[in-house]
Formats: structure tokens, sequence, C-alpha cells
């Protein structure tokens, strides 16, 4: 790492070297040195900007620059910022700026980092869809008119709080264009805002209709839709409009339907949800104790509510097989799906239905539900005890054509070397035997080394992982390789979040960190001095450590599939073994995790490790 008390004393050259976009600023905002890609991407000359300020560079951004330095240098880390190039003249590539402090080997700030990466289509559509949330809320106004944002493209569908208050669902309920149309009354007014949402897109035509729908808990009553297209390049791109309760100012008061239910033997007797439901309609007339308990919701909830809405897309897709079943056979075969209850508990259930005849006549269906989730979690355990066995079998079997493999290869030499020795009388091709023993047998002890690591890693499967500090583990492997950085003149750069921590083993923690940078080390560019950047990003399920270097890289092309395979070698390097990332590997895939790799010859090579949160 880098020890100065100040910016004054440091040797830049390394930026030169560095295969990252990056730019440092003084505490003055003046900017100190710059990496070949940064200038490069940005087609500036470091001996015309050195010295200059920084802010001047990009005038149209002065405001944002300046805020972002400032918290910068007062000790926050990973300030985001989107460049966006058609506001300047330097760039023709949209970006993401992260400023971080830069320390002193004492741990003063004596200036700012701004690495440069390219802005990728997902952080697009989040920085998008925050911006289209924040317009929607903005618009709610004082009439409780809802607005609401559909983008032809994605076929993602926003609502205003306001909306989802009209539709009466969560504020964490997520709409679709589907689900939207399913809320209005099946018929007339269902067909008319199909029809308008679909003339909006197809020939621009707005629409404002008076309509009826049924909320989430079955009331009805009346809204005033109002839709328009937006284009863009003469194509429809969005539909954007509002949506507002007008139930008070209809003569026809709202009414919540009113249901007789159908009784029949033992319907509050069996161990198991009920439901009868409407056959020509879909709404359900009644349900049982037990499903108000499935569901952790009461039975007025669900009294008029149409079945559509409480079964998911898996079965929806079905319904068309499922009523043709009904009117063929009287009955539909059992189907299974997930249900989300009112706990936010996700239940496994299995559904079957019969046609019964209801009190009036009609035609009803009677449909059992039945809480699988217990025994779907034995299948899925023993499912996944069976490919466990299965795997370690194949493990032990690969392990046995290892040690096979490799012991009789000594064993063959050994054989072949004592032989020799016996046959022979001359005091000096006997003494080149004997030396080629003693050089055998220090290969069979590193062979069987080897072979005792890679059961090590097997046998620690089990043992508990622990949330680790990134940065403690990191700062001693530092000091046992400190002699090989002061020997290689090598660097590490670290910009590791403070707070970072993640699930792993202590032991394998030590392993991956030292292997990695003592590979960065071991397989340098002669030309160069060896440079390492460590880097965070914070995933769904993983914290994944990024290891970046400037060495001789590895040619994926040619040997993408065997980076990671026991004794394989890339480079001539006397030191070499190949089992260094075969063991890396296991470990990390043992801790649930995994390992990646980002390579080409005399590029450098960048490995990911990603550490399973759980």
């Amino acid at each position: 790492m880098l020890k100065s008390k100040n910016s004054s004393s440091f040797s830049l050259d390394w930026i030169n070297q560095i295969p990252s976009s990056i730019v440092i600023i003084d505490t003055d905002f003046k900017l100190i040195s710059a990496s070949p890609i940064w200038l490069t991407n940005f087609q500036l000359d470091l001996n015309t900007i050195k010295g200059n300020y920084f802010i001047d560079l990009f005038p149209q951004l002065s405001q944002e620059l300046k805020a972002r330095l400032k918290y910068s240098l007062d000790g926050l880390r990973d300030i985001k910022f989107k460049y966006n190039a058609k506001d300047c003249h330097y760039s023709s590539k949209d970006s993401i700026w992260h400023f971080n402090p830069w320390k002193d080997g004492y741990g003063n700030i004596i200036g700012v980092i701004i690495k440069v990466e390219p802005i990728t289509k997902t952080q697009e559509l989040e920085i998008e869809l925050n911006k289209t949330k924040y317009i929607l809320n903005e618009k709610s106004s004082i009439a409780k008119i809802g607005s609401w944002d559909y983008n032809i493209k994605n076929e993602t569908l926003n609502w205003s709080p306001v909306v989802h208050k009209i539709f009466g669902v969560a504020a964490d309920y997520k709409p679709t264009l589907e689900k939207a149309f399913n809320f209005y009354l099946e018929g007339n007014c269902r067909k008319t805002i199909k029809r308008s949402v679909n003339e909006a897109i197809e020939s621009g035509k707005p629409w404002n209709e008076k309509l009826q729908l049924q909320q989430a808990n079955g009331t009805i009553i009346w809204v005033n839709s109002i839709g328009r297209p937006k284009y863009s390049n003469g194509k429809c791109t969005r539909v954007i409009g509002t949506l507002q309760n007008i139930t008070d100012t209809i003569a026809q008061p709202t009414v919540k339907p009113v249901t007789q239910p159908n009784k029949y033997p033992l319907f509050e007797k069996v161990p198991f949800g009920l439901a009868i439901i409407n056959f020509a309609t879909g709404n359900i007339l009644d349900v049982n104790d037990e499903f108000t308990k499935l569901t952790a919701y009461d039975k007025e909830h669900f009294l008029g509510l149409n079945f559509r809405t409480f079964i998911n897309a898996h079965i929806k897709n079905k319904s068309v097989e499922l009523k043709n079943q009904l009117k063929e056979n009287g009955s539909f075969k059992s189907v299974k799906f997930v249900y989300t209850n009112q706990k936010r508990h996700n239940i496994n259930i299995k559904m079957t239905g019969t046609l019964i005849e209801g009190l009036s006549g009609s035609k009803n269906i009677l449909c059992t539900f039945e809480n699988i989730t217990s025994q779907i979690k034995l299948e899925r355990n023993l499912k996944n005890t069976i490919a466990s066995a299965r795997e370690k079998n194949e493990q032990l079997l690969n392990f046995a054509h290892m040690v096979s493999h490799n012991l009789k290869t000594h064993a063959t030499n050994f054989s072949l070397l004592l032989n020799f020795l016996n046959d022979e009388t001359g005091k000096i091709q006997r003494s080149k035997y004997m030396n080629m023993l003693f050089s055998a047998s220090d290969n069979l002890s590193e062979t069987i080394k080897g072979l005792r690591e890679i059961v090590a890693v097997k046998s620690s499967i089990n043992e508990e992982k622990k949330s680790l500090s990134l940065n403690e583990s990191l700062f001693v492997v530092e000091q046992n390789v400190a002699g090989l950085l002061k020997e290689t003149n090598g660097k590490i750069i670290n910009e590791i979040p403070e707070t970072t921590t993640v699930k792993a083993l202590p032991a394998y923690l030590n392993s991956i960190l030292t292997n990695c940078i003592t590979n960065s080390i071991k397989y340098r560019s002669e030309d160069k001095k060896p440079i390492i950047i460590l880097s965070i990003e914070e995933e769904k399920n993983y914290t994944v450590l990024s290891v970046e270097d400037n060495g001789l890289g590895i040619d994926l092309e040619k040997y993408g599939d065997q980076v990671f395979g026991l004794y394989k070698t890339f480079h001539r390097n006397k030191e070499s073994r190949g089992i260094g990332l075969y063991i890396t590997k296991n470990q990390m895939e043992a801790m649930n995790g995994k390992i990646t790799v980002e390579s080409m010859p005399n590029q450098g090579a960048t490995f990911k490790f990603y550490f399973n949160k759980k």
C-alpha cells in the first residue's frame, strides 16, 4: 500500500499501468494524474491538463462535481454520478463515475480518486424507473386523481399511490397491464378499457371513459379512466393517463356483491381448505374456516372476489384447459402452485375441482386446497440428498482416479531410476541417478501434500461460516506478502469499503486472499511493476470481491476450460504447481460461492469471488 505524509511525496508512475479509467484530484480540486485509458476516453493530454482546476474541464457539471468532491473529501465512499456524454464534448459514451477518498499511509485524506465505468442497460433502466416513480408520486392532486405510466417496450406499468388505493391493493403490489384489465367488470367495461389501450398504441387515439371496476376486497366502484399515447421518433413508446374514483358522483350507489353461501355437508368438517365458485362468473361464493386459516384472510375478504385474483399466473394460463376438463369430465386434475398469504408466507398448494349444482340450480365448482409445503420440502431435501450423494460419489471416484494416476506415475519413475542405479557401476553416473531419486522423492512429497490439501477442503464443508471483516482479513494477508511486494515493487490498491463483511470460513478466506494476491505477483509481466486492485460489488445473493491485476493474463480461448483444473499451468514459471486455483475454486464452492475470471494475454486478469450472503 502507499505510505506517505502528503501527496507530493507519492510516486504516481503506477497509474500509467492501471488497466482501468481512473483520474486523481487533490484537495484543491486540481488534477494530479490520470490513467491512459481515462485520457483516451476523454481525448485529453495529461501534459496540457495536469495541475488544472478539474471542474473547469466540465463546466456544465460544475455544481454536481463540486458537491461530490466535497463529500469525498469529508470521507464518504463510493459516491456515484451519472455522466451524460451529450452534455459535454469530451466523450461519446455515457458512464458512471465512482468518487472515493484518496488517503496516504497514515489515513489522512489527501485527495479524491474517480473511477469511470461504462453505464449498463440495467443502470439506465433503474435511473429511468426512479425518475418515472417520482413524477407519478408528484402528480397526485387534492382531487385524489392517480397517475399511471405504461412503457410499451419493457411492458412495465407504474402506478402512483393513489391508483393503488383506487384498486384497493397494497402499496407494494406489482401491477401489470393484464392484471389491471382483470379488475374491470367482465363484459363491456373490460372490453372498453382493452380496446382503448390498443387503439392508443396502434392509432394514437386518446380516451376518456367512465367504467366500473371491482376492488381487491370485492367492492364495485365507478372510475374515470383517461389515457393518451406518447411518441418518440414517430413511434408510440408510452401510454400515460389518470384514474379517479367517481363513485360518489354516480347516481347508482356502490353495492358490495350480495352472495348467498351454498352450504354442503361436511363443508366445515374437512381438514383442508374448501371454496365454492360460481362456474359462469368465477366469483367466490363461500369458503370454509380451513381456507381462511390457510390464507390468513377473513372470510369476508373472499366473498364476491373473482377467483382469478386469487390464483397466480401459472394457473391462469391453464384456466381454459381446466374449464374444458370440468365440462367434459365434471372435474379437473390436481394442479400445484405457490400462494403468498396475508402473512407474506409462501405456501405450496395442491388444488382440485369438481363441478356441483348449487341450491338455486346454478353450476358451481367445489375446489379443495391442500397445504403440501411440508411434503414439497421433504421431496426437495430428498432430491438434494440424492444429488449430494451422487456428487460425493463422483468426487470420490475422480479423486481415486487422480491418486491412482499420480502415484502410479511416481512409482514407475522410482522403479526405472532404481533399475538404472542397480545396473550402473560408475560413481559419477550413480551420483546422478541418486540426485534424480532425491528429486523424484521431493516431487512425490509435493504431490501428496497437494492431495492432502484437496482432502482438507472437502472435509471442512460442514464447518460454520462467520461474518468476517474483509479489510481485516486483507490486512493480515498484506503483512504476510509484504516481502514479496517489496521485492517486486508491487502495489495493492484497496477500494473495499471499511464496513464490508463476507460470510466465510476464516481459514478459507485467508487462503483465498493469499492465493489470489500471490498469483498476481507470481505471474507479473517482466516489464511492469505488479499492481493489484481490490473492489467490491453487492448483488442480491452475493458479495462479489473483484481482484484485478496487470500481469501476464491468460488465453481463455485456449485454456478457458482448464483455468481451475488440477495441475493445470499456463506459464513457464518454476513455482507453478497447478493446484492453487483448483483449491480456491473448491473452497469457494464449499462455502456455496463461486469464482469467475476475465482475462486476455498480456492484459492482466480479473478474478471475481462470489461470497454467498447466507
